[in-house]
């Protein structure tokens, strides 16, 4: 049986490149890697380095030619995590409640780590994580949050796993990056814009509820309370369950949803059972943003990003803004103070004033 091949090469500035013979199979799968994007003049599909992961599950089963890290050797061909030490790591991260998203973050950070590697895993220690989290910087651009969750991952596999207490890298401080926000009218056109009632639906509760695209998929006919007019959210970041708003335009499109598709457990149930994916739900956003011509780079988030700032710019107090979110840190909110039109953004440049004004 031959194996299908796909080289997947640093393209700079932060992106990743891929190329691979033609079919419709390659052409198909680079769609589902979020912001993915054809480069007629390098004949090639770039997508950025933070989608990396997304693009492995993506061609899962498919031979990946590339040269990570530090270009040391072929990533595809080095060997990663033995299953012994993957089933140890599994149930350590089960063992201390860390959700699932994290235990596949984690996973997949220390299986990269182990094919850099030039040595076993039990034979390295801290200068090797050092130059690991160097590499990731220097070859991928990665983000300062990037670089953080490496760290943690690392620590975890080095205290929990392998039992030793070493010193890691100081963690780089977070950037500070503005989130990217729809006006009112953009975040409507997105809304309105798929011709299917179930997305319909699914993108105006993203936006109405301020919810993460996680906490969308999860979400179950029973947590929807028509009485009361709230959601329930369950288990959300940091294993919290909270309530957020129901809004009553929300309420008869899910109302319209519910008696035509009859969902029986999770609201919005995928087609081979359960509920519909992130990347789904993100393929779904992407597909709308793009049917009515909004060219921001962005992610279903900044409809939950939105959400919170045109609430700001409402009058909403930003304590109430926190609870809806699920933000542990009022500090976390604040953010949108800097998003939000507030009276410092309405000041009139002096390059609008009329001579002699």
């Amino acid at each position: 049986m031959v194996t299908k091949a796909v080289a997947l090469m640093d393209a700079g500035g932060g992106k990743l490149a891929a190329k691979a013979p033609y079919s419709e199979e390659f052409v198909r799968l680079m769609h589902t890697v979020p912001r993915s994007r054809w480069n007629a003049q390098e004949i090639r599909w770039e997508f950025p380095a933070d989608q990396g992961q997304a693009f492995r599950r993506a061609f899962d089963g498919w031979h990946i030619l590339s040269r990570e890290g530090d270009g040391r050797r072929d990533a595809a061909q080095a060997p990663g995590l033995a299953p012994s030490m993957r089933d140890t790591l599994i149930c350590s991260l089960r063992g201390q409640k860390y959700s699932l998203r994290t235990c596949e973050r984690y996973i997949s950070i220390i299986d990269r780590y182990a094919r850099w590697l030039d040595k076993p895993l039990p034979e390295s220690g801290a200068a090797d994580a050092t130059r690991f989290f160097a590499s990731l910087e220097a070859q991928q651009n990665a983000s300062a949050s990037t670089i953080n969750q490496a760290i943690s991952a690392i620590r975890f596999l080095y205290l929990k796993v392998l039992g030793q207490n070493v010193i890691l890298s100081r963690r780089p401080k977070a950037d500070r990056r503005l989130p990217g926000v729809l006006s009112r009218d953009e975040a409507q056109r997105i809304v309105d814009a798929p011709r299917n009632l179930k997305h319909r639906a699914l993108l105006a509760l993203a936006y109405s509820a301020g919810l993460r695209v996680s906490e969308l998929a999860a979400l179950r006919v029973g947590d929807i309370d028509f009485s009361r007019g709230v959601i329930l959210v369950r288990n959300g970041k940091g294993r919290k369950d909270r309530y957020t708003i129901l809004a009553d335009r929300t309420r008869s499109l899910l109302e319209s949803y519910m008696d035509l598709y009859k969902p029986h457990d999770w609201l919005f149930e995928g087609q081979k059972g359960g509920h519909l994916s992130s990347r789904s739900i993100q393929e779904v956003f992407s597909r709308a943003k793009d049917r009515v011509g909004i060219i921001k780079d962005l992610s279903i988030h900044s409809l939950r990003h939105s959400f919170a700032t045109h609430l700001l710019e409402a009058g909403t107090d930003i304590r109430y803004i926190q609870e809806l979110l699920g933000h542990s840190s009022p500090k976390t909110t604040q953010i949108y103070t800097h998003v939000a039109q507030s009276d410092f953004l309405r000041i009139r440049s002096p390059f609008d004033r009329n001579p002699g004004e």
